[in-house]
């Protein structure tokens, strides 16, 4: 919307300063509604084709011509959808696949982890707005018709709640709804200002702005309306722009770049901490406000938003820019006169058909005489053999002529039209689930990839907005989620994790205060992509690990966790967790991997004594049992070998040795125990290699549980007890 590329300056000679684009142009609220038809007015052939788009699909009678439509009321007019299909096609393939936003450092102080933390807080901003879904609507809508999209809002999180939320919104009939001013970019994010039109009753127009307000409606820019019968109600506008404000920037000897204003309290802790400032420019810094207006006046005064960027993001399809002017479409408009040829020959088809005459048996009287019964009852009755008699006149049985004759060209004609469907939605029948070559897989594969080529810029037109959605996001949350609270961080794969964010600590190293998970610092870039759902992805997971396992069977010991994850089957998730609790204890799983309480985990067992390994307890179990059992013997020699002169003092050795042997079988039990310990490790790795056994034999499926995997367990509880045997 507002597409016109014409630079336009506003410029009063007695008043230099209403300059167009300045702060001063929005306080005029008719110089606003001049903009508003201004932006209207560049952009009404585009809408009119994209309300025509909208309206062959989803009207009555909309996928025939309005003259023949109306000059033919009692002529066969039936609609045989063919473009309907496809435009699900296209759609669908978008809500199949998964459009994931990628945030990666870009400077400052940011981090992988403070990324991932970003990542975390998008998808679950996301999820509480219900934003695929958001997608999928103005993405069907924007294939349909070459434009639509959604709005980013800042809202609090309930009614009895002083903190607030980032939300994504749908935006209503976006098509008449939303205009832009000028901007050359495809997701429009070098445009200035922007429009949002409400249509409410006047009930509600009354209790929101008060009885004494006029009540006067925006002029759209519609030339007719398709509908009747509809709810009166007022068109109200809300304008979004951007207002520039010179700020001074600094960095400082430590590299961080600070903006003077709005850190003045924390640049005097810095310099008080011996950090310098080492340089300084002035910047424009950008600002989105925001007011509410009807066609008669403001209806509130203007509004500062947390937003640098106007947070109303459009999907353009097709986007070209020619003679200075964004042209764009949906995949429907060039399906619209194959679709009305269609209709019209199959319905004249149809037509021929229902008019023609029924074929019927030509016989003379002498033929038929006596026989009169049967053959009139030739349509329904059962009889093997019909009789007549031979009439010389007329040799041989009564012959059947006539019937329906529809006219060859139509049927050519229709015919057409499906190929011509399919050329010009770049979409074959491979493409549309149709294999009528019964080809191969691979063939039919290939066959779809091809036919992708032509719906990839649907594609490209999501992923722009999605990721100018995350971009802003990314921007605003710092200036949402500026204090310390808990927030919920939603994973790739679904999972919830809870981490504190702003959060105040003192730091024993440097003896100074610090914040972690700082959303302030740093800089990110944003980019997005599509691929397949993460339930496809889990399956590629499965086959890529099973595939690699084949030659590299630890990989399933040190990736287990994962592939048990990727497995759907019930139960899998709590396989998953055991085994992640193993491989954690063992030490295999690398700290950037570790989640926030396996770390805190890991700390503990770092403060307490180092327990020596399995191996270790076993080899000095052994020694140990070797010596008391040597120390053992020799005391008993002692004390059969004394003689009666030794008795007195041999009587209170045999009183030591007593105890002392004692205490060597005391000790030689707690050996055994520590044995019996060492042995239920060795039943566990068997008692592992049983259950991956009695996994593969139930989910058969040998290839993701191969046979490598489960000798590589029992070789484990082997190498033990060889040890034990030692």
């Amino acid at each position: 919307g507002g597409l016109r590329m014409i630079e336009e300056d506003y410029k009063e000679d007695s008043d230099s300063d209403k300059e167009y684009g300045k702060l001063s142009v929005y306080e005029d609220h008719k110089k606003v509604l001049e903009m508003l038809k201004d932006s209207q007015d560049a952009d009404k052939d585009n809408r009119e084709a994209a309300r025509e788009a909208h309206l062959f699909l989803d009207k009555r009678d909309g996928q025939w011509e309005p003259y023949w439509w109306n000059a033919n009321s009692e002529r066969p007019r039936y609609t045989f959808d063919m473009t309907g299909p496809i435009v699900d096609i296209v759609s669908g393939e978008m809500e199949q696949a998964e459009f994931a936003a990628s945030i990666v450092p870009a400077g400052g102080e940011s981090t992988k982890e403070d990324a991932r933390l970003f990542a975390g807080i998008v998808r679950n901003i996301e999820d509480q707005s219900d934003a695929v879904d958001i997608y999928n609507i103005a993405s069907r809508n924007m294939v349909t018709a070459g434009i639509d999209g959604w709005k980013i809002v800042q809202k609090y999180i309930d009614d009895d709640s002083f903190e607030q939320d980032l939300a994504v919104e749908p935006i209503a009939n976006f098509l008449d709804s939303v205009w832009f001013g000028p901007f050359k970019k495809p997701d429009a994010s070098d445009a200035k200002y922007c429009f949002v039109l409400e249509s409410i009753t006047k009930d509600e127009y009354k209790d929101r702005y008060g009885e004494d307000k006029e009540c006067q409606s925006i002029g759209d820019s519609r030339v007719s309306t398709a509908y009747i019968n509809k709810v009166d109600q007022v068109t109200i506008g809300n304008i979004f722009y951007i207002k520039e404000e010179p700020r001074e920037l600094l960095q400082l000897r430590s590299g961080r770049v600070i903006d003077a204003e709005e850190n003045a309290g924390v640049l005097d802790e810095l310099i008080q901490s011996g950090d310098v400032v080492v340089r300084s420019r002035i910047r424009n810094k950008k600002e989105v406000y925001s007011r509410l207006f009807d066609g008669k006046d403001w209806l509130n005064e203007e509004q500062e938003t947390v937003f640098r960027e106007l947070p109303v993001i459009p999907i353009i399809a097709n986007y070209k820019l020619f003679e200075n002017k964004i042209i764009y479409r949906g995949i429907v408009e060039k399906l619209l006169d194959p679709q009305r040829v269609f209709n019209y020959t199959k319905s004249r088809e149809v037509e021929e058909c229902a008019l023609a005459p029924r074929a019927k048996y030509w016989m003379t009287a002498k033929q038929v005489a006596g026989h009169e019964d049967t053959i009139a009852t030739l349509n329904t009755n059962a009889n093997p053999v019909q009789l007549f008699n031979v009439d010389q006149e007329n040799p041989g049985p009564p012959q059947q002529n006539g019937g329906a004759q529809v006219s060859p060209g139509l049927a050519t004609l229709s015919l057409d039209m499906r190929t011509v469907f399919q050329q010009s939605a770049s979409l074959f029948a491979a493409s549309m689930g149709d294999n009528p070559g019964l080809q191969s897989g691979v063939a039919i594969k290939q066959l779809q990839d091809k036919g992708d080529t032509g719906t990839i810029k649907y594609f490209k037109a999501r992923e722009r907005g999605i990721a100018r959605t995350t971009r802003i996001l990314v921007s605003t949350i710092p200036r949402v989620y500026n204090k310390e609270r808990q927030m919920r961080i939603l994973g790739e794969d679904g999972s919830v994790d809870v981490k504190t964010i702003n959060q105040p600590v003192f730091d024993q190293q440097s003896q100074k205060m610090v914040i972690v998970n700082d959303l302030s610092k740093g800089k990110f870039s944003v980019s997005c992509s599509a691929g397949p759902s993460f339930k496809n992805r889990q399956q590629e997971t499965v086959a890529a690990i099973t595939e690699i396992a084949q030659v590299d069977p630890s990989v399933i010991q040190m990736g287990s966790d994962i592939l048990f994850n990727n497995l759907s089957s019930p139960g899998m998730d709590l396989i998953a967790q055991r085994k992640r609790q193993q491989l954690f204890m063992a030490g295999v799983i690398p700290v950037e991997q570790m989640s926030d309480e396996e770390k805190q985990k890991m700390q503990q067992i770092q403060s307490q004594p180092q327990q020596p390994d399995a191996a270790t307890l076993l080899a000095t179990a052994e020694i140990n049992k070797a010596q008391a059992q040597a120390d053992k013997v020799r005391v008993d020699a002692e004390i059969a070998q004394s003689s009666e002169a030794r008795a007195n003092a041999l009587a209170n050795a045999k009183i030591e040795g007593d105890v002392q042997k004692f205490m060597l079988e005391k000790f030689l039990k707690l050996e055994d125990q520590r044995i019996e310990q060492q042995k239920s490790i060795i039943e566990a790795q068997n008692t592992m290699a049983r259950t991956l056994e009695t996994i593969k034999n139930a989910i058969g499926a040998p290839q993701i549980i191969g046979d490598t995997n489960v000798e590589a367990y029992k070789k484990a509880a082997d190498l033990v007890n060889q040890s034990l045997d030692m």
